[in-house]
Order: structure tokens, then sequence, then C-alpha cells
């Protein structure tokens, strides 16, 4: 039963207190804890967002729903926790939410998360998502934000360059120098 546990997170004075709080409702391993460490990711507490995230994460599966029901539309902070988490989890039920964030979210962190948890819930590219990533990518690849076309070089790595050419050599052509950098690595290797 989770509910003294949920009520000592309610309950907390402090951010140690919050923090124990949340990584023993984490502990319990009771899938009933999802929605309320969902919720700790906007107590704008770092290290509590990062025990809530752990706790999620280790649900695995189970917890794709519940994050993307979820998915606060208000607190970016909360959001791109729950973006990093489904990354983490790596299920391919998240992949029309990650794409929607990285085209959509005014959040540049969020972009980057779900840029990122593209290149781990779409590998192998489904041949029908491919042409779909692809528009995504490219539109990425001209993004004024560093952060956004750097994660993308990640994705690209993680999805195989080989099946983004045309996006890879434009990467490798970018503007910034470390993104050039690690474009040329990924495509290498």
């Amino acid at each position: 039963m989770i509910a003294p546990l949920v009520a000592a997170v309610a309950q907390a004075q402090d951010p140690q207190a919050l923090l124990a709080a949340v990584q023993a409702l984490a502990a319990s391993r009771d899938p009933e804890a999802i929605p309320h460490l969902i919720k700790a990711f906007g107590y704008n507490q770092p290290a509590v967002s990062e025990a809530a995230l752990a706790g999620v994460v280790a649900f695995g599966a189970l917890a794709v729903e519940p994050l993307l029901t979820q998915i606060d539309g208000y607190d970016y902070g909360a959001r791109a926790y729950s973006v990093r988490a489904l990354a983490k989890i790596g299920d391919p039920r998240a992949v029309n939410f990650l794409l929607d964030a990285v085209v959509a979210d005014f959040a540049p962190s969020v972009r980057r998360a779900a840029l990122r948890g593209l290149g781990k819930v779409a590998s192998p590219v489904p041949p029908q998502l491919h042409s779909q990533l692809q528009e995504v990518f490219r539109r990425c690849a001209q993004d004024s934000d560093w952060g956004i076309r750097y994660a993308l070089v990640c994705t690209l790595a993680d999805l195989g360059c080989q099946n983004f050419g045309e996006v890879a050599a434009m990467l490798v052509q970018d503007r910034d120098p470390l993104v050039q950098a690690k474009a040329k690595l990924a495509l290498a290797g």
C-alpha cells in the first residue's frame, strides 16, 4: 500500500525530506506510484526530478501510457523529464508524441530531449516512418539552436547516418564547429 508514501511526498517540508519521500515512493516498486512520480517531475527540484525519473524508468513499458497521458502541458521542465523517461524506456508507442514535440514544442530543452528520444524509440527505423523522420530531421538541421542540431547528429548516429545521408551531409557543413565535428565522427563510425 503506497498511501503513506504518497502522503509523505505531499507533507515533505524541505527539499531533503521531499527527495527522501520520492526515493521511498520509487523504491516501493508499486505501479500505483507511477502517476505520483510523474507529478514529482514538476516540483522544481532537480534532485527530486532525477529520483522520480529513475523510479519511472525502472517500471519500463508499464510507465509509457501514464507518461503519455500525464505529460504536463504547462511546465516545460516537467515535460522534459517525461520526454527523457520515454526516451530511456525506448518504447515505440512514444514515437508520435516525440515527433510532435520535436516539431511543435516551444521549449528547446523539450525539443532536444524528444529528438534524442527518437534515436532510441525509432531504432530500427520503420519503413513507414522514414519519410516523416527525414522531413523532421531536415527541419532540425536548419534550426537556429545549435543544441537541436547537435542532438540531431546524436540521433542520426543512433539511427544510422546512412539512412539519412542528405541530412547528415547538411550537418557536416554546419556553421557550428562542434556540430560539424560530431557529424563527421558519426558518419565515420
